[in-house]
């Protein structure tokens, strides 16, 4: 009994330091990254659109209210006077509250339009508008909001320093109850979870819009609101899904401010309206920018794209009900990083019997997952990565400590993988024997694909002899671009070629890395295609598809072959953009994630709003042309022309929009993007697009 525990003390002291280890290393950037996109999983997942309050309602300036008044010849900005209408409708209603999430920090360029509106302010008389405070002294902007918008409260809340305000103009800010700031700061992956309640600024306290909004509707101040806080600041516990989704499981009701506006005038003219302003009695009505153009969307927990101001709204919705979102104290993560290692050394004991170890390692890791979900749905925020990674890693580690032949293993691993794995990945697979674990980890990397243009003609044409020779050649040439560059080739398919960025060692700037590669690569088939004619070759040309963003990386296959590649949507849409390739004429596309990364370093013509095959959500793509400064100025004025085409096109104006496409290919010659578009614009002109066409087109093939 005693050497069977002095046994087991070598292996408890490891796993302790397996725990000990994932606990530190807990608040790390990388840690804390996939940490909060397990939150954001959970969010989207276990959310429930039925705790929302019904109160909190949403009126959107969509672009269906936009394209209206538009048709009528009122143009954004509107006139200020026109929310004159909208507060009236409200007031007839019988709304608790109307809440502004819209900047009116300047004056309006039409007469008296600020004075009607901020006549029709007072007298709703519980209004909400925004203001935006600034960290630093700005002799442009304010100091200090007025005395009556600060908090009444004691200390209890904490509240950041500001030194500048932008306040509605003066003619609104008198008629308005409360004001309330906007600004808030995203989490350091870009995604805004928590929010701020309050900042301090002339020796005084005031609140943020969602806080001013919250103590308007319930008449309580911040400290009797009493806040569920994390580092300070509100954790939104959103609800449901995004507005923009499935109106079937949206969150909030939301209604559009033309239908509003326009059943206002039915009611004045004694006709029935639209809307039925009882619809909004006890509302609080949060007045949103939702048009995309407006930019009032951010990255959210439930959806990169989403409305500003409904995290407003769920902001206040959750001080309103205490509902907001806690995190589990430091206590509970301790019990279950030390539940995964109990369960982690008891895994090990069975590293004989592999399958049984493994089906141990992967029950608990279910029922670890298990708990932080169940405790998610009571508002709680549980770790999942740390007792995930403890469970994992301990494994891991007891599992080497039982082979003990560390030198042996790693013989047998870069014997058995050294023939079809590149000598780095075999050398990292040696360091760290758990990545031989089927699967892999998430990593934001740039996916490559490329395709020879006619490649079945060729096959056909040419001898086997000879059409070994040519794609021995061709593939040799763009794989040493694409090797030399830091890219991973992840294999050949037939005459194709899929490589990516970012892993499995990091590639800072992955995308503009990718970009150039990718023209290094036309270039060198473009020399090339001398020596394929010389030697009785066709022409030689292929087509490129970049795309950006997040997949799942490894070694993956069966236990008897493993092989390290990369799956995930993105790794379909940079196939799917190579062949979208065809459609325009072109031979480089790169999807909007791979252009944003690389910035102004390059240089681009946006070709399309495109649903591409098996693909729900429409990207905008475009053509690479070339590193800053490398196209001829004819290209990017061609490039340029061609652009001002698109916004006509997709606001349905189809007529001007073949006149634009048409003048390209007299100025620059035959454009088949450009064919593309007449085609189009013909088509819509007899069968007009239906109404909720957003500008997209569905692309046919892959």
């Amino acid at each position: 009994m005693a050497k069977a525990l002095r046994g087991l003390l070598p292996l408890a002291v490891l796993l302790a330091g397996v725990g000990v280890l994932v606990l530190a290393a807990r608040p790390a950037e990388v840690l804390h990254g996939v940490e909060l996109k397990t939150l954001d999983w959970r969010f989207r997942h276990l959310s429930t659109a039925s705790r929302h309050d019904p109160r909190v309602v949403l009126v959107a300036i969509d672009q269906a209210s936009i394209d209206h008044f538009e048709s009528e010849g009122m143009y954004w900005p509107w006139p200020r006077g026109i929310y004159e209408a909208l507060l009236r409708f409200m007031k007839k209603g019988g709304a608790k509250a109307v809440v502004f999430d819209v900047l009116f920090t300047n004056p309006s360029t039409t007469a008296d339009d600020d004075a009607v509106f901020g006549k029709a302010l007072k007298e709703y008389g519980s209004a909400v508008m925004a203001m935006e405070t600034g960290p630093d002294a700005d002799p442009r902007r304010g100091v200090a909001p007025a005395e009556r918008f600060a908090l009444k409260s004691g200390p209890a809340i904490s509240a950041r320093a500001r030194r500048s305000v932008r306040l509605p103009v003066p003619a609104l800010l008198a008629g308005v109850k409360a004001v309330g700031d906007v600004k808030a700061d995203s989490d350091f992956d870009g995604i805004f979870r928590k929010v701020p309640l309050a900042f301090e600024m002339g020796g005084r306290r005031y609140p943020t819009l969602h806080a001013a909004t919250a103590m308007l509707a319930t008449g309580k101040t911040l400290d009797e609101l009493n806040p569920k806080l994390t580092d300070g600041r509100l954790l939104i516990r959103f609800h449901g899904k995004s507005l923009t989704g499935n109106p079937a499981i949206k969150t909030y009701d939301i209604y559009s401010m033309g239908d509003v506006l326009l059943s206002w005038q039915a009611i004045e003219d004694k006709r029935k309206p639209t809307l039925d302003p009882s619809l909004f009695k006890d509302k609080i009505v949060f007045i949103a920018m939702t048009a995309s153009g407006l930019l009032d969307n951010h990255p959210s927990p439930i959806a990169a794209v989403f409305p500003g101001t409904e995290i407003v709204a769920a902001a206040t919705d959750n001080l309103m009900n205490g509902d907001g979102l806690t995190r589990a104290p430091f206590v509970a993560v301790l019990a279950l990083v030390l539940a995964a290692l109990l369960l982690a050394g008891l895994a090990s004991r069975l590293s004989s019997h592999a399958v049984a170890a493994l089906g141990v390692v992967l029950a608990s890791s279910a029922a670890l997952a298990g708990i932080s979900c169940y405790v998610f749905t009571s508002g709680v925020w549980l770790d999942m990565v740390g007792p995930q990674l403890s469970l994992w890693l301990g494994f891991a580690a007891a599992s080497a400590y039982g082979y003990a032949v560390e030198g042996k293993q790693k013989r047998y691993i870069q014997g058995a993988f050294s023939q079809y794995l590149s000598p780095e990945i075999v050398k990292q697979i040696a360091d760290s024997p758990e990545m031989l674990v089927l699967g892999g980890e998430r990593r934001d990397v740039t996916f490559y694909f490329s395709d020879i243009q006619g490649f079945t003609t060729f096959s056909e044409q040419l001898p086997p002899e000879k059409l070994t020779q040519l794609m021995n050649r061709y593939l040799g040439e763009m794989t040493d671009t694409i090797l030399k560059s830091g890219g991973t080739l992840d294999k050949y398919i037939g005459d194709a070629i899929m490589a990516f960025w970012g892993a499995p060692v990091d590639c800072p700037g992955h995308e503009l890395v990718a970009c150039k590669a990718a023209l290094a690569n036309q270039k060198r088939l473009a020399s090339l295609r001398d020596d394929f004619a010389r030697q009785g070759y066709p022409p030689v040309r292929n087509r490129i598809g970049l795309n950006s963003g997040p997949a799942s990386i490894g070694n993956m296959g069966s236990a008897a072959r493993l092989s390290y590649t990369a799956i995930g949507d993105n790794v379909n849409l940079a196939s799917r953009l190579e062949g979208a390739n065809k459609a325009y004429g072109t031979y480089i596309l790169i999807s909007e994630s791979t252009r944003l990364g690389a910035g102004d370093a390059i240089e681009v013509r946006e070709l399309d709003f495109v649903k591409v095959k098996g693909k729900n959500t429409a990207i905008r793509v475009y053509e690479l042309l070339g590193l800053k400064g490398e196209p001829s100025a004819a290209v990017i004025q061609k490039a340029r022309l061609f652009e001002s085409g698109l916004p006509l096109f997709r606001g349905r104006r189809f007529e001007e929009a073949i006149g634009v496409f048409k003048s390209v290919m007299s100025k620059h010659g035959e454009d088949h993007a450009c064919e593309n578009y007449i085609e189009r614009c013909e088509h819509y002109l007899k069968e007009p697009p239906p109404a909720d066409w957003d500008g997209s087109h569905a692309l046919t093939e892959k």
